[in-house]
Order: structure tokens, then sequence, then C-alpha cells
């Protein structure tokens, strides 16, 4: 035991060891670069994020098995957790793809050399071929590492609470089955994005590769939303699956690993045998070409990273244009123009802020979907028959979740180290911060919800009913906003990250009772008033009161409130009067 302890210690301080520590490093910087007040997103607080949400959901499926609570909701049918439990283990093999997908999308640019290592390790007595195996085997530990981590709670939790009543070999069956499904799933996940930047590297210059990466990601972004909105429908289709000539074709990814899973238990027919036989040549197909790719294409991105420059967009580009034409209309004077650049430039950048806000937006798809999917299922939308509750609350619900996003990532700082620039340049007293803020938070409001809005409401249910709902959306939005704004003091993005406060519990109560009152209370009250459309009238004196009530509270600030803040301290236990002889 002690010689194979000392042979992994030689390994692990040999080049090939020490080349794939460096690799996961800079996949997952963290801690060590980051300063006091900024945000600390290293491989330690990674992995306790990202295994937050499979805990949470199955301690959220876990009543439907308890009988206990069955009985007391009056639910005295006959039970069979194993047929309930299919749907949810969609769920689970969802979510484990879903995850590990979205962390290679954000690690995208940290899972290939840049620049600064082709500087550091091409001076080096290593050859590329090293550098390479190093690399692919750090990025395989990862993908290994992240499916483990996403499912650790619930690979033991949900299978405990389906087989509550079961044997203990019952359980550790299920529990195996689970865990080889999800782990495989998540694996799934991550591969498909590196295999998509296999591919595009093989294909594409390396400029070009690099220019395309945000539109790709964007749209790999979109498609896990999309995906993950699955879980609540596609379960159904089961059923109808022996009709099919190709099951496997007639449902997503994810249903091709549960088919794995009914088939790994023996209690699938051949539907789900054909689904598990689709798992495993996708799964082998993936890692082959994502493998293949990446092989071909290594030795021209790494030597090419070296001879990149960071390209600016050009006096003619698209960005360019769109900021002359916003110069001239919104932004009027220079702090607005400066900082509206760095706060874009920030959010489409960073990669921190990018989780941050894709975070939010994703809640904000999902729980949409939720609320878009059983409308459908009652009745599909035409002209004359007036939206339900659920269809109007879409737009509250992403207009939410849009805007709290952007609020919480303006907390989060750019390199701090860097905000000297806005200190020396930013007039403390200015009372801009908070426009600026709000400048920036219509930019993705208008484009991306009230326009869609307008268009999809209008053309369904007629310009009347899609000009009032915009018209409520917008001014629904515009309160929340302003009731976040109310004592905004800083400069987004500039700011040292807020420490916990004690009051925090409430706060996150506070939002949790907005959100139903933003989203479903306001659906309830205006689909009431569409039968009478002249008591849409009635909410302008509420949405005055509410407008004039946060104006009052801006004007009540006194000037230590209004300055602008570099540093978000929270307030002394104790206050000292600082009293001298």
């Amino acid at each position: 035991m002690a010689i194979r302890r000392r042979s992994l210690t030689a390994w692990l301080d040999g080049p090939f060891g020490r080349l794939v520590r460096h690799s996961v490093d800079r996949i997952f910087a963290g801690s060590e670069s980051a300063e006091p007040g900024e945000l600390d997103l290293g491989i330690g607080t990674v992995l306790a994020i990202l295994a937050v949400p499979g805990a949470f959901a199955a301690l959220i499926v876990s009543d439907r098995y308890s009988s206990l609570l069955r009985f007391i909701r009056g639910e005295h049918v006959a039970f069979n957790p194993y047929v309930a439990s299919v749907s949810d283990e969609y769920f689970f093999v969802v979510l484990a793809m879903v995850i590990a997908a979205a962390v290679a999308v954000w690690k995208w640019d940290r899972l290939l050399p840049d620049r600064r290592d082709f500087q550091n390790l091409s001076p080096l007595p290593v050859s590329g071929r090293t550098i390479f195996v190093a690399n692919i085997s750090a990025i395989l530990l990862l993908a290994a590492v992240l499916s483990l981590d996403v499912n650790a709670v619930s690979c033991v939790l949900f299978p405990a609470v389906v087989t509550l009543q079961s044997p203990f070999q019952v359980f550790l069956t299920f529990c195996a089955t689970h865990a080889a499904t999800v782990l495989l799933a998540g694996a799934f996940g991550f591969l498909s994005v590196f295999a998509v930047m296999g591919v595009m590297m093989s294909i594409l210059p390396y400029q070009l590769f690099r220019k395309s990466s945000l539109f790709v990601r964007c749209a790999l972004l979109f498609s896990l939303a999309a995906l993950l909105s699955t879980a609540f429908t596609v379960p159904q289709k089961f059923s109808v699956l022996v009709r099919v000539r190709r099951p496997w074709t007639a449902v997503p990814p994810p249903a091709w690993f549960l088919g794995l899973c009914e088939s790994m238990r023996k209690s699938g027919g051949p539907v789900f045998g054909s689904l598990a036989a689709a798992a495993v040549w996708s799964l082998t197909l993936v890692f082959v070409l994502a493998l293949a790719a990446f092989s071909l294409s290594f030795r021209r991105t790494y030597l090419s990273s070296g001879e990149s420059t960071e390209s600016r967009p050009s006096n003619g580009s698209p960005a360019s244009l769109l900021f002359r034409w916003l110069d001239r209309v919104l932004l009027k004077s220079a702090f607005d123009r400066g900082c509206y650049r760095f706060a874009l430039r920030a959010i489409f950048r960073s990669q921190e802020h990018a989780f941050i806000f894709g975070m939010f937006g994703t809640v904000g798809v999902v729980l949409a979907s939720q609320a878009l999917i059983p409308a459908l299922g009652t009745h599909a939308p035409a002209a004359g028959v007036l939206p339900s509750v659920q269809i109007l609350s879409i737009p509250l619900i992403l207009g939410f979740f849009l805007i709290l996003g952007l609020y919480t990532a303006f907390s989060v700082p750019a390199p701090l180290r860097s905000n000297w620039v806005f200190r020396f340049n930013v007039d403390p007293q200015t009372r801009l911060s908070a426009s600026l803020a709000r400048k920036i938070v219509y930019t993705f409001l208008v484009p991306l919800l009230f326009a869609p809005c307008l268009i999809v409401y209008s053309h369904v249910w007629g310009w009347e009913v899609g000009l009032l709902h915009t018209g409520l959306v917008a001014a629904w939005c515009t309160l929340l906003l302003e009731g976040l704004l109310v004592k905004f003091r800083k400069i987004p993005f500039t700011c040292s990250a807020p420490g916990f406060k004690s009051h925090a519990i409430i706060t996150a109560l506070t939002f949790l009772l907005g959100y139903f009152v933003f989203t479903s209370g306001t659906a309830a009250v205006e689909n009431w008033a569409f039968g009478e459309p002249a008591l849409f009238a009635g909410l302008l004196p509420i949405v005055l009161s509410i407008s004039f009530f946060f104006y009052r509270q801006r004007k009540g600030l006194i000037d230590s409130d209004r300055r602008v803040t570099f540093e978000d301290k929270p307030a002394p236990v104790v206050e000292a009067m600082n009293l001298v002889r």
C-alpha cells in the first residue's frame, strides 16, 4: 500500500500530473485569484452550488411517496410508487443532463488552452501530445466529478423514498440503476457540448471560431432551457410510443436514458429496450466524435491561440452603429455612455455574470413552461376566446426573473481591482446610477419581453388584448424595477459583492411572496378585468399610487444614502459614538 501511495504521489508530481492539475486549475480558476469583495467561483464553490438543485428536487418529490401525507391529503386510491417514479426519474435525468451541459457551456472558453497557456507551456520541454492528453484527461475527469456531484444527494434520497416499504435489496437495485442512469446522462450532456466545440474547431478558422462561440453558446442555453421544460410533457408520451415505429425519434435524449434505466430494472417493454439502445449508441457516438474532433483540431487551435489578439469592434460594425444610435437617443451624458458600454461588455463577456443571469433566466423559462403546457392542454388559444390566467402569467414570470437576474448580477463585481477608474472619474454625488441601471434593464426587457409579448398576444387574441396585456406587463415590470432601485447607489459591476446579512431569509421570503402576487395574482385580476375592459382604468390609480410611494421614498433619502458606493459593507453590530474627552 505504501508503494502504491508513493507511486501515485510521484505521478502527481511528475510532468503529466502537473499538466492535468494545471488544466483543472485553469478551468476552475477561483479562490487564489479572487480578491476580497469579489465573487469566488472556484471549484469548491461551483461543486457546492451544483449539488443544491438535485438535493432540493429530491426533497420536493419525496412528499408524493409518503403514505402519511397522502392520507392527510385524502388520497386513498391504490398507489404504486414504482409506476409513479417514472415521471420523477425522467425529471432527474433531464436535470443531470442539463446541469452538466450548462457547466460545459459556462466554462466553454476555459476548456481550451488560451494564449497565456501557449506562452507558459510552449517553452517547456513537453510535447504537444502530452499537453493534449493532459487537457483531455482533465476534461473527462471534470465531467465525471460534475456528474457525481450534481446527483450525489438524489442518488440516495430519491431511491430511499420510493423503496421505503420494500426490502433493502430492492433499494440497492433501484439506487444502483438510478445512479448509473443520471451519471451517464450527465456525461452525455457534458460530452455533447464538448463535441459541438470540437466540430466547430475542426471546420472553422480559429478567429471565426472565437467570434461565433458566443452565438453558439446562447443557442445551446436556449436549447437546454427547452429541454428542461420537457420534464412536464414527455412522461405522458410513453403510453403512445408503442405505436411508433422508431420510438427514439419521437422523444428527446433524456427519454433514451430513462429507457436504459427501466431496461436495467427489467421493468420495461420493447419500447424501453429501443430507447436503451439509442442511449448506449448516442453516448458512444458523442464520446468518439468529441475525442476525434478535439484530437484533429487541438494542435492547430493551440498554435493559433499564441498568435491571437483581442479583436475590437470596428466603427462600421453593428455593435458600433447601435451604440452611436443609443448615444443620440438614450445615452445623453458621458457617465451614461461610458458605464453603459462597460456594463454590457461585463454581461456578455464575464462568465460569472452570465452564470447568474442564465440561472435566473432558466428558472423563469422552466416556470413559464410549467404554466404554459397545462394551459395548452386544456384549450388551444383561439381568436375570440380570452387568454387564461396561466397564459397571461407567462410574460410576468419571465419579466420577474429577468429583472431579478440583472439586479442580482449588478451586485457582483467585475475584477474589483479595476474599479479605480470609476472611483477617480465619477462624482460621488451623482444621482445617475439608478437611471443607468434602469436603462440597462430596459435594454433587455424591450426586445426580449415587451416586443414578443405584443406580437404574440396581438396575433392570437387581437390588438386590443395585445396592447392591454403588454401595457400591464410593462407597468408591473416598471414598478418592480423602481422598487428595487429605490436605494440603488452603485455603478453596476463595480461594487464589492455583498456579504450575508441577517435579514437575507426575510428578503428571500418577501421575494417568494412577491413572485406569486406579481405573476398569479396580477394575471387573475387581469383575466377578471378582461370581462369588462373599463375595469382596466381602475388599475391606473394603483400604478400611480405605488409610483408616488417609490418617489417619496427616493426623495426622503439622506445625503449619505445618495452617494455612489463602491464597497457594500454590512451595518456594524454596535454603533460607536466616537466620543473623546
